[in-house]
């Protein structure tokens, strides 16, 4: 039997689109209860109940939008790649990926002695920031390349 596939798809655990919004919007109020009810008890300011409320409705659209992206069956999406781990787009991906981890590796080295060496100092969260941005700017022109070169 051959599932009819819609734009918003339907539940794993089955039912309709109904279905799978209800647990979504579900997932989405217990996880921006939880993101309020903290934001709330850390944010030490004004009115907690006026935090919890603006915090909670804020995060509410994109915690449901987890929940559905948690709950949708894949097969029944309209226009989505029955194997979307075969696409051009993923092996770029898997490339970038391999290749910026090389260059991290190395950059991640050589620094280490040169830091050993010229008894440099720097704080530990500059000196991790720098080696995230690093391997996020490695990664993108790697994989921007790799699209250039395949077109």
């Amino acid at each position: 039997m051959k599932m009819k596939k819609t734009r918003w798809g339907r539940a794993r655990f089955g039912g309709g689109a109904v279905a799978l919004w209800s647990a979504a919007l579900g997932i989405g109020l217990v996880f921006s209860a939880g993101l309020g009810g903290l934001f709330s008890w850390l944010g030490g300011g004004g009115n907690p109940l006026l935090e919890f409320t603006v915090m909670a409705f804020c995060t509410l659209p994109v915690t449901s939008a987890f929940g559905w992206g948690m709950l949708v069956d894949r097969s029944t999406l309209a226009g989505a790649p029955d194997k979307p781990e075969d696409s051009v787009e993923s092996a770029w991906y898997d490339k970038a990926a391999s290749g910026a981890f090389g260059d991290i590796l190395l950059v991640g080295g050589l620094g280490s002695v040169a830091f050993t060496f010229t008894r440099l100092e720097a704080d530990p969260s500059l000196a991790l920031a720098c080696v995230v941005g690093f391997a996020m700017l490695d990664f993108a022109a790697r994989y921007l390349w790799l699209k250039k070169a395949a077109v």
